[in-house]
């Protein structure tokens, strides 16, 4: 990996770039910090930042004519800040000390030619790193133009302040004379910055700046310390860059989000109280919108740009010699996709932590274990729970259902009722397509497990004569379109809109639509079940902001179980009133966190009582809706697999089975590691008569601690306490 392969995603992002009135600046003074010194009372401070941008603050101060007003964020919002007004104001309560370099002197010797504003600038810049500088100006004494300014008194005493801290020898002035080429011979470089129409020397030694270079005053006094370190560059090395004014109008227009901030009326600066209430106007614009909005970025307080490097770092790391430093929020990500939706310029950190994601999976360094549970959901979901069926008595179909794999899992039913809803509104033309989209190997970062998938999709859409798809999961159509954009596709919820269907229980009275991430770009989608809402006399409100992610995306669960349910809790506390659904996985955060909610499905056809599914329950359901759908649809026998340790019976307190379904550990796992031991494989047993197991699965430990239950019954048992970690556990190693 290359650092391009990740910064290609943030390399668009301004955020910690100049604000808009800076890059207006021709000076590029740096308005935040300066504002905010000015706001805190820190003149000196404050004085010291903008005489290291401007050279010369009263004159600058003065004679600006403040292009950063017209590019200040806050003028719709009280009034353009005065920036002028603060400039005065630092330059009136600092305690200023004209301060040189602490450098050895320099045996080079640079002529300066015009003793204006823009020529002082350089020459003074020269003068404090200690090279010999002589100005040549044919009027009787320094600031050009400026001479006839009534306030050219001012001036002046600028001028002899900043030239003060120049040490004696090091700056030579030469007036009412006009230099010769003959006389500019000696000197090793030489810099024009007469007026329009002075010296044309060009190339080698010559440089040349200010008016005679088209630059306007403001620009030639700016590009004085440029102009210095050009020529200082030529003298240490030889080579002659052109001196280039700063790009000060580029980027004016990055504007950023002011939601929430009050209008302020603007304060008078004469008072150091007023400049420092003016100072406080300043909204110190910088674009934060993906931190803002995003509950993971907020958690590790970390820029686009340096996640970018760090991922990259990462992507380059051998440990032990050198470590991984972004795992965790790596995994942390739910994939949702607002911080490119919010970005005013389409920086995208979580396609950025899917390539991280990707390139550790590669090169075997990422934690398999925070996927494992998911990649073997999918291996079942696209495996003995999967089917792919023309309609009874046909071989292709114009349709096929693709219910998405945990809509199944959690809700059977629905799927049951939509497919038989769709074969009457087909005429009988709907297939069925059950398996998984495969979007648990791409949050993993197991791309060559995902393109297996795509292929088996692709496969038996083919073998079912390239029906369109019908689906229910807005994931599921987000990684379709990405991976299969051949397969035309329509959500089910459209087709129940379409046809009319009426709800089969009432709705909520009022309540709020909760869209998940995928579905965020999808208006005909949002639509659709805005359009079954209403038809079934739900009084519909938006989300302030737009929906936040839940939390299911990206399988944080296992990586991060805290902030997994802090994006659950902000999520469930968008709005007061219920929530219309129409993704399963947000159904179940909500409902877990107490959250009223009801899938848009389960109004027109009907709720599923009861708790929601454990684990082994969803996949019993999974196994059970194929089971009842083949034999009742195609009068096709399917038997489920079973497994010796599917007998046992586990007496599991409630909090416990609580903690398991947090940490996805299953009862068929704790019913695998109990078997085991019992016929014959290894564990240990306490004096009290507890036992404790173990069971590997791919790169997870699970351990049981249980015990007989003592009823006579060698099938049933007692469990005290389940755990799980990454480590793999070998008996023949333990002393």
């Amino acid at each position: 990996m290359q650092l391009t392969d990740f910064t290609q995603f943030t390399g668009s992002c301004f955020n910690g770039e100049p604000a808009s009135c800076a890059c207006a600046c021709p000076f590029g003074l740096d308005v935040r910090g300066f504002a905010e010194k000015c706001e805190k009372g820190r003149w000196n401070a404050a004085w010291k930042a903008y005489k290291t941008a401007v050279v010369f603050p009263a004159v600058v101060a003065d004679l600006c004519p403040a292009p950063c007003r017209e590019h200040c964020q806050r003028a719709d919002l009280g009034g353009a800040v005065d920036i002028p007004g603060l400039e005065k104001a630092a330059i009136r309560f600092a305690r200023k000390k004209a301060e040189g370099y602490n450098v050895p002197p320099r045996t080079q010797t640079v002529a300066v030619v015009g003793a204006g504003a823009c020529g002082l600038s350089a020459a003074l810049n020269l003068a404090l790193k200690k090279y010999a500088v002589t100005v040549f100006d044919r009027l009787p004494g320094w600031g050009g133009s400026l001479r006839d300014d009534p306030r050219f008194g001012e001036y002046d005493e600028e001028f002899r302040f900043q030239f003060s801290a120049v040490k004696e020898g090091f700056c030579s002035f030469v007036f009412e004379h006009e230099v010769t080429e003959a006389e500019l011979a000696p000197f090793d470089a030489v810099y024009f910055a007469t007026g329009e129409g002075g010296f044309r020397l060009e190339g080698g030694k010559y440089f040349s700046g200010g008016p005679c270079a088209g630059w306007s005053l403001m620009e030639g006094i700016a590009m004085g310390p440029e102009a210095s370190k050009v020529i200082e560059a030529f003298l240490m090395t030889g080579r002659a860059d052109p001196i280039l004014p700063h790009e000060h109008a580029a980027h004016c227009d990055r504007y950023v989000s002011h939601r929430g901030v009050e209008p302020a009326a603007p304060s008078e600066t004469e008072t150091e109280a007023g400049a420092m209430a003016e100072a406080a106007r300043c909204m110190k614009c910088d674009c934060t919108d993906c931190i803002d909005s995003c509950i993971m970025l907020q958690h590790y307080r970390k820029k686009p740009h340096g996640l970018a490097r760090e991922a990259y770092a990462d992507s380059a790391a051998a440990p032990p010699i050198a470590t991984q430093s972004l795992v965790r929020q790596t995994y942390s990500c739910t994939n949702c996709g607002r911080c490119n939706a919010v970005c005013p310029t389409n920086a995208n950190l979580g396609a950025m932590f899917m390539l991280s994601r990707s390139d550790r999976f590669r090169r075997n360094t990422g934690p398999k274990a925070f996927h494992d549970f998911w990649l073997r959901e999918m291996d079942f979901s696209a495996g003995e729970a999967a089917a792919a069926l023309a309609p009874k008595g046909k071989e292709t179909c114009s349709y096929a259902f693709f219910p998405g794999c945990r809509l199944g899992m959690s809700a059977p039913g629905l799927v049951k009722k939509a497919y038989r809803f769709l074969q009457e509104a087909t005429g009988g033309d709907t297939g069925l397509m059950l398996g998984c989209c495969g979007v648990p190997a791409l949050w993993a970062g197991d791309l060559e497990r995902l393109q297996s998938n795509i292929d088996r999709l692709r496969g038996d859409w083919e073998r079912l004569g390239k029906p369109t798809l019908v689906y229910a999961c807005a994931t599921c159509e987000r990684t379709l379109r990405e991976y299969l954009p051949e397969i035309p596709l329509v959500s089910l919820y459209r087709k129940m809109a379409e046809a009319g269907l009426q709800p089969a229980e009432p709705s909520f009275g009022e309540a709020a639509v909760f869209d998940p991430c995928a579905a965020r770009e999808d208006s005909e989608l949002r639509g659709a079940v805005r359009d079954l809402a209403a038809a079934a006399g739900t009084a519909l409100t938006e989300i302030g902001g737009g929906s936040r992610c839940c939390g299911f995306g990206g399988h944080i669960q296992v990586p991060n179980p805290e902030l997994f349910q802090r994006f659950g809790e902000e999520a469930a506390a968008g709005a007061e009133a219920p929530y219309v659904v129409y993704c399963i996985n947000c159904r179940e955060v909500f409902r877990t966190r107490g959250k009223e909610c009801r899938h848009i499905l389960e109004t027109y056809f009907g709720s599923e009582e009861g708790p929601l599914p454990s684990i082994l329950e969803k996949r019993h359901n999974a196994l059970v809706l194929k089971q009842e759908l083949l034999k009742e649809e195609w009068d096709v026998d399917f038997t489920p697999e079973t497994q010796p340790w599917d007998a046992l019976r586990l007496a599991i307190p409630d909090e416990l089975r609580e903690k398991m379904e947090r940490t996805l550990v299953s009862v068929a796992d704790l019913q695998e590691a109990v078997w085991h031991a019992e016929t014959g494989g290894d564990k240990l047993i306490g004096d009290d008569g507890w036992r404790l197991a173990s069971l590997v699965k791919s790169v997870v430990t699970y351990w049981v601690q249980y015990r007989p239950s003592g009823e006579g019954d060698e099938n049933s048992f007692e469990v005290a306490a389940v755990y799980s970690h990454r480590m793999k556990w070998r008996g023949a190693e333990i002393r």
